[in-house]
């Protein structure tokens, strides 16, 4: 990833970094100071804060864009909106990303400032190759490109070579990734920028090393580490450390792997820099890993898992705890081993989610950018109507009444052809974009409750709700562990999607909302989100399904000589509060005492039973074909005794 520097920030300031730093203080803070010799000194400091620190970057650029809005100057609001994009873009919120990338290119055109456009439509890219839309990163680059040869600016084009390479290596076309990242280096030595030859230099080497030639790859990121060291880079130098440490344990080289991997620990310490040092940990534990010392990477990998954990990362989550589960398997801890292989299965459905949810911001741009194409074509089309017309005046005057009619006939027929081709194109367009709009709509809707979607698409957003009768489902299998031991990985995991798809399909029959899985737990709702759609009753029938569907799956299997489950099934009713969690990570979920009693009702009732409480016996006591078990005060887990009934089909 390749951000474009703006000129202007650059202040000839002598002496040391911290004696630079002080500098800037002192005149941001100085209110008697013209507001542009603040808005320089803010703007430096929070495009340093922004690579080490994205949150105090973060808050620095938008004090920046508060002053940058009352001085009405466009450089600066550029500025800030360009600095809070790079910002958001370090903390993986794409779509905050685009969108201040987008107001920051808005504020560029209605300058003309071709350079600095060219510099956004670089920087947009980074945002779609990570949303995966590669191809129109690809775009954005080469329209980058296109300007910047032609204004002759070298430090640009060097740039967006770069930003090329890292789009095709996310294609895994590494070829024409290294062809880019060469073109990249050659201009920076041409310009002398000891800072951007260092960064090709990087990319360069890992590059090499994708494609087995690691050799080269320590020597080029040795170069790196030098130039960052003589520029005074501590971060990127110790970034360039950590990958050459990598680089060095694939080639079996495990104690100048160590040094190199204990050179940026110590860098990301001191710097606070925590998201490379969890990377930083993982590289570590992997290399441990290659040398068969499970203990030591063990501890890497937990150390960089609870980091991972702290800052939300659920990309490395995910790679740390793969670790985890391999180094506990070559210790023999094979319990542990599945414990950690199921937090890992539970983190991949995690991504699979955030995914999805990249998709459905990805159609809906692809949605807008079409329907735009339909709107183009439609001014084109008026406009050659228009000119046509004209010159059709114009024949009327200077000819012959006959010769005028027969002509403006060919002409007539000719653009009643044309138009009627442009109308054809439009509904193919306007077809294309409403299968388009299905797909986005039929994503979210397997991702959120349909009356959520349908808020969240009008608002922008779903407010929280309560709801005071909802009633709560739980289920798990009694002795799943022990079963695992008699499973491989392939066939646990195939059967317990083969049980969820049969509990899929009877929430939908009785119009029950899927909450969530849990490992082998399943969490459903009746009541929410539409109060009126279903009721205790409809749950209670939906769980004794529930118990009769795996009781003859589990009949099946033992036919067959194969290991089954057996389910216990547990409901309570009560208030709840119900919305989407996180911001742009879609995932619907519930909370309150109500979710937590229902889990206790699951844990204490019996396999092959359905269990349930008071409350919920309340509102189903008189539902036609069903009896209930009185079974007295029972003893919940951190609730005390609570009355509780089973329930059969009468």
């Amino acid at each position: 990833m390749s951000f474009r520097p703006i000129a202007f920030l650059l202040l000839l300031l002598a002496g040391s970094a911290q004696a630079q730093t002080d500098s800037l203080w002192r005149v941001w803070r100085n209110e008697t100071l013209p507001d542009s010799a603040r808005l320089k000194a803010i703007s430096a400091l929070s495009w340093r804060a922004v690579f080490e620190r994205p949150d105090s970057g973060l808050t620095l650029a938008r004090m920046q864009l508060e002053l940058a809005r009352r001085n009405g100057e466009p450089k600066a609001l550029y500025t800030a909106y360009n600095t809070l994009a790079v910002g958001f873009k370090m903390r993986s919120d794409l779509p905050a990303a685009l969108d201040h990338f987008n107001r920051a290119l808005e504020v560029v055109r209605s300058m003309n400032d071709r350079g600095r456009i060219a510099a956004t439509l670089s920087n947009l890219s980074t945002v779609y190759k990570d949303l995966g839309d590669l191809p129109h990163a690809l775009d954005l680059l080469h329209q980058s490109l296109s300007i910047d040869q032609e204004l002759g600016n070298t430090e640009g084009v060097a740039s967006t070579y770069n930003n090329i390479g890292n789009t095709y290596k996310r294609l895994n076309e590494f070829g024409k990734a290294l062809e880019n990242f060469e073109r990249c280096a050659a201009l920076y030595e041409e310009l002398d920028n000891a800072r951007g030859r260092a960064s090709a230099l990087v990319s360069i080497g890992t590059t090499h090393s994708d494609l087995g030639e690691r050799e080269k790859a320590v020597e080029e990121l040795k170069q790196a580490i030098g130039l960052y060291r003589g520029l005074g880079s501590r971060l990127n130098q110790a970034k360039a450390h950590n990958n050459l440490g990598q680089v060095l344990s694939r080639l079996g080289l495990n104690a100048e792997a160590h040094a190199h991997f204990d050179t940026a620990y110590a860098a990301f310490v001191e710097l606070d820099a925590k998201d490379p040092l969890t990377r930083n940990l993982f590289y570590a534990g992997e290399a441990y890993l290659s040398e068969g010392r499970a203990s030591d990477a063990l501890k890497m990998c937990r150390r960089g898992l609870a980091l991972a954990d702290s800052l939300g990362l659920l990309a490395q989550r995910k790679e740390c705890t793969d670790c985890v589960m391999r180094a506990l398997a070559m210790a023999g801890d094979y319990r542990g081993a599945y414990e950690a292989q199921r937090s890992f299965l539970s983190l991949d459905d995690t991504l699979d989610k955030v995914n999805n949810g990249k998709e459905v911001l990805r159609l809906e741009l692809v949605r807008g950018f079409e329907q735009q194409l339909v709107a183009d074509s439609l001014a084109r089309a008026k406009e050659a109507f228009e000119q046509q017309l004209a010159f059709d005046r114009r024949v009327s005057e200077e000819r012959a009444r006959r010769r005028i009619w027969i002509f403006a006939v060919v002409i007539a027929v000719i653009l009643a052809g044309a138009l009627l081709g442009r109308l054809r194109y439009i509904n193919k367009t306007k077809i294309a974009i409403e299968r388009e709009k299905q797909r986005s709509d039929e994503l979210l809707h397997n991702i959120l409750p349909e009356e959520v979607a349908a808020e969240l698409k009008e608002k922008g957003r779903a407010e929280a709700r309560q709801f005071d009768r909802a009633t709560v489902l739980f289920t798990d299998f009694k002795g799943f562990t022990q079963l695992t031991e008699q499973l491989s990985a392939a066939e646990l995991v195939d059967e317990i999607d083969s049980c969820f798809k049969g509990l899929d399909a009877i929430v939908e029959k009785h119009h029950v909302e899927k909450i969530k899985t849990i490992g082998d737990a399943y969490m459903a709702a009746a009541g929410l989100p539409d109060p009126e759609a279903s009721s205790a009753a409809d749950i209670v029938l939906a769980a004794l399904d529930m118990r009769d569907h795996i009781a003859q799956r589990r009949t099946e299997r033992l036919r067959i000589g194969k290991p089954a489950f057996e389910m216990r099934i547990g409901l309570h009713s009560g208030p709840v509060i119900a919305g989407i969690v996180g911001v742009r990570k879609f995932a619907y979920d519930i909370w309150g005492d109500t979710v937590n009693t229902a889990a206790r009702m699951e844990s204490s009732g019996e396999p092959g039973r359905v269990n349930i409480s008071q409350s919920t016996y309340e509102q189903v006591k008189d539902t036609p074909g069903l009896r209930f078990e009185p079974r007295g005060l029972v003893e919940a887990k951190g609730k005390g005794e609570l009355r509780m009934y089973f329930v059969e089909r009468a």
